[in-house]
């Protein structure tokens, strides 16, 4: 292996870190056999094929989150839907499909962010009211306990149960709102990946022997 491949490898492998190891491990390979194939001596000649190695990463991370069957987008894996939308996003930036369809792409998402904002905004209002409704009144609810207007610290008591109740019921529903909402962002990014990503840059040996 020269230098120059050694060197363009060792960079790509820096920046898919976020790939699973055998599935970095499978791509590096058969990167670095294409191009010791193709035998190119000059970092030029690889970039000028592949771009830079952050760029080819990118367009990797890219095609994997598009079209990665092992690991279906999931409500219940927010973190990684969210890197599948970021490396999605960064491939769709770098594909060439044209300036108006990228901004149009950020303005809907920027809408789509604007809604799941203003939804999330809305339940930690509520959440937020009963919890300081709450513990004001629990407060209230001690003291007149130890008085004569007992009945009315019990009174006060329950409207406590009821809202730490309410707490408890809507703080995972918004949880499962939300890890809904970004999952659902994941699918539609998935899907404008197949749409527009032309060449598949996810490439190992075990793909390449299956689609000869």
């Amino acid at each position: 292996m020269t230098k120059v491949i050694d060197d363009y490898i060792f960079e790509l492998e820096q920046n898919l870190t976020d790939l699973p190891e055998k599935e970095s491990q499978d791509i590096l390979e058969f990167y670095r056999e294409y191009l010791l194939d193709g035998d190119f001596v000059r970092r030029s000649t690889i970039e000028q094929e592949f771009g830079t190695p952050k760029q080819l990463a990118i367009k990797i991370l890219a095609d994997y989150s598009t079209n990665n069957n092992t690991s279906p987008i999931k409500a219940k894996a927010p973190r990684s839907n969210l890197k599948a939308i970021w490396y999605i996003l960064l491939g769709l930036c770098a594909a060439p499909i044209g300036i108006p369809l990228i901004l149009a792409i950020f303005l809907f998402l920027f809408v789509f962010i604007a809604i799941c904002a203003a939804i999330f905004v809305a339940f930690i209002t509520v959440l937020l009211s009963l919890f300081i409704v709450g513990g004001f009144t629990f407060f209230k609810s001690i003291a007149l306990l130890f008085t004569s207007n007992w009945a009315t610290g019990c009174y006060y008591l329950g409207i406590v149960l009821i809202c730490l109740g309410g707490f408890l019921l809507i703080s995972p529903f918004i949880a499962k709102v939300i890890n809904f909402l970004i999952a659902e962002c994941a699918k539609l990014m998935q899907f404008m990946g197949k749409k527009f990503f032309k060449k598949n840059y996810y490439q190992t040996n075990s793909n390449q022997k299956k689609e000869n």
